[in-house]
């Protein structure tokens, strides 16, 4: 089965057609327009002219997407939310539109599902996939969540942040930095510019709340308050001060991150461990997580290709294919806030 997929929740305007591939999903095609360089000149993403950049994308999107496999495509996905309205009415009408017109059915995606479906995008059938039960760490700028799986569709969400979510965090602190947006590549990219001796030297020790906490709660907002009392107490900082925080700041969420998620390994047992989500791009986290699960804990690790962590419309139809839940073209309505579970 052969689905078009779309997914347009935040600046990204995205379209795949993705079909079934043993356990998993293989990608036939992956088509991404991001607005990401206008918005870097606002500091962040503007919602109007994210929409605004999709209305111009979406067509053009979807038609590259489609080109020689139009005739072979038998439904239409969607992700409804959570997200931003403008951005969700676009990819959710286009969608609605063209299921009509097609005569094809039509399925809803939660967005952040999504993104841990991922982990199911594989490149031929022999393709290892997650096993259950699996835990999640969900990870991106809207949600830090930690999520049991005990099959494709019965999930608990188990912990997470009270606060900031992550990806947040990492945009406050770049932008504290001087750094440019979006700000997790641009803190990854900092922090490996520090040397093993400017590590061992460094005398920024920034804190990690409630790391020894026995719950699954995390909380980043008193972290980037830190950073942003180290970085006022400095007259003048130079670029070598600056990688050296963003390091111990990359460090201090690391260590977070990967403490909450082996203690809830250690709690509910899963057989698989897996990532998801923008900031499972961060190449320290996703190194760092992945080696003390299965080192530590003996538990096979996942996580997405790059290319499928931020948002792309792959994923989408990862859900569909695996946990599809069709809806009638006039029920279906953009839901800003949904929740990951």
């Amino acid at each position: 089965m052969k689905i078009l997929a779309i997914e347009s929740t935040c600046d990204e305007t995205a379209a795949a057609v993705v079909e079934n591939c043993g356990s998993g999903v293989k990608v036939i095609s992956n088509v991404i327009a991001s607005s990401v360089l206008i918005h870097q000149k606002y500091g962040g993403i503007v919602p109007e002219v994210a929409a605004r950049e999709q209305v111009q994308s979406i067509i053009p999107v979807i038609t590259e997407s489609i080109s020689g496999v139009k005739d072979d495509v038998q439904a239409v996905a969607v992700s409804y939310g959570p997200g931003l309205m403008g951005s969700l009415l676009v990819g959710v009408e286009t969608a609605k539109a063209l299921a009509w017109a097609w005569k094809k059915p039509l399925y809803s995606v939660n967005h952040m599902a999504a993104h841990v479906f991922a982990n199911w995008i594989v490149n031929d059938r022999k393709m290892e996939v997650p096993q259950f039960p699996a835990l999640g760490l969900v990870v991106s700028g809207g949600h830090t969540d930690l999520i049991f799986m005990k099959n494709l569709r019965d999930w608990e969400w188990i912990g997470g942040t009270r606060d900031d979510a992550v990806g947040e965090a990492f945009d406050k602190v770049a932008r504290l930095l001087g750094f440019a947006y979006p700000g997790g590549p641009e803190i990854q990219k900092a922090s490996e510019k520090v040397t093993a001796d400017q590590k061992e030297k460094s005398v920024f020790k920034l804190p990690r709340p409630l790391l020894r906490d026995s719950s699954l709660e995390m909380s980043f907002s008193g972290l980037k308050a830190a950073v942003s009392r180290e970085v006022s107490e400095i007259v003048n900082i130079d670029d070598i001060t600056k990688n050296i925080i963003a390091w111990e700041f990359l460090e201090a969420i690391s260590d977070i991150l990967i403490m909450k998620t082996m203690m809830a390994v250690e709690r509910y047992k899963p057989k698989s461990v897996l990532i998801a989500g923008g900031v499972a791009a961060n190449t320290t986290l996703r190194k760092r997580l992945g080696k003390t699960v299965e080192t530590v804990a003996g538990v096979k690790f996942f996580c997405p290709e790059l290319k499928y962590c931020g948002d792309n419309a792959a994923m989408v139809g990862a859900v569909a294919i695996l946990a599809p839940n069709e809806v009638s073209i006039k029920d279906l309505k953009p839901e800003p806030g949904l929740a990951t579970v």
